[in-house]
């Protein structure tokens, strides 16, 4: 079990759980796998082209209960994004050697894995997550459901649905980390997710 301290102002948050949000991911898109060889689930799923269609997507690990691993975005290859995590998360990892130097993540003092010269942080990040559990759930947001946004077909016909559609992917990130107090999930704090965690600490009773 990864060892998890809650930083400062975060320690309050009421942390929503997966099947809080379930009905917000698109079902089915959900992927189940287990590294108990024994387990139905214990196959690397096929990720799909439709991925693409989709921007968000979050990594729930299981412990005593799911628990909210990381959340990301993409703007062009959520399939790549997948692909790569599902390759690493069976892989083993030199524990020791990691522990020895951990940063902090938003939400959590010491979990995230700092690199050594030409090592990949991501590949890293999810062989770490790899060997802290044994059963994974990898799902797409849907981020207009999540949002309370209408689906609209049309072109954008002004400033405010612009907005809009630039930034509510980012937006809906860096909503849903927070929400879910995702362990490794780092913000770009010069970016609209680094200042949606701004906004939210400032304004908590908004994100319940």
């Amino acid at each position: 079990m990864i060892n998890m301290e809650i930083r400062d102002p975060y320690k309050g948050n009421c942390i929503r759980s997966y099947n809080e949000l379930n009905n917000y991911f698109v079902p089915e898109l959900e992927l189940r796998y287990s590294k108990n060889p024994k387990s139905k689930d214990s196959k690397i799923p096929e990720v799909t082209e439709e991925y693409n269609s989709y921007r968000v997507w979050l990594l729930f690990a299981k412990f005593e209960d799911w628990v909210c691993v990381q959340v990301a975005h993409s703007k062009t290859d959520v399939k790549e994004e997948i692909e790569f995590v599902l390759k690493c998360l069976p892989q083993k990892w030199n524990r020791n050697d990691c522990e020895l130097k951990l940063k902090d993540s938003q939400f959590y003092k010491c979990v995230c894995p700092v690199p050594d010269k030409g090592e990949d942080y991501r590949d890293l990040l999810y062989r770490k997550i790899g060997n802290e559990s044994t059963e994974f759930i990898i799902c797409v947001l849907d981020v207009d459901k999540y949002l309370g946004l209408e689906k609209n077909a049309e072109p954008n016909k002004n400033d405010a649905e612009r907005i809009i559609e630039i930034c509510k992917n980012q937006y809906a990130e860096a909503k849903i980390a927070y929400q879910t107090l995702a362990v490794y999930w780092r913000k770009v704090s010069s970016a609209i997710d680094g200042q949606t965690i701004s906004y939210a600490v400032e304004h908590e009773s908004e994100f319940k």
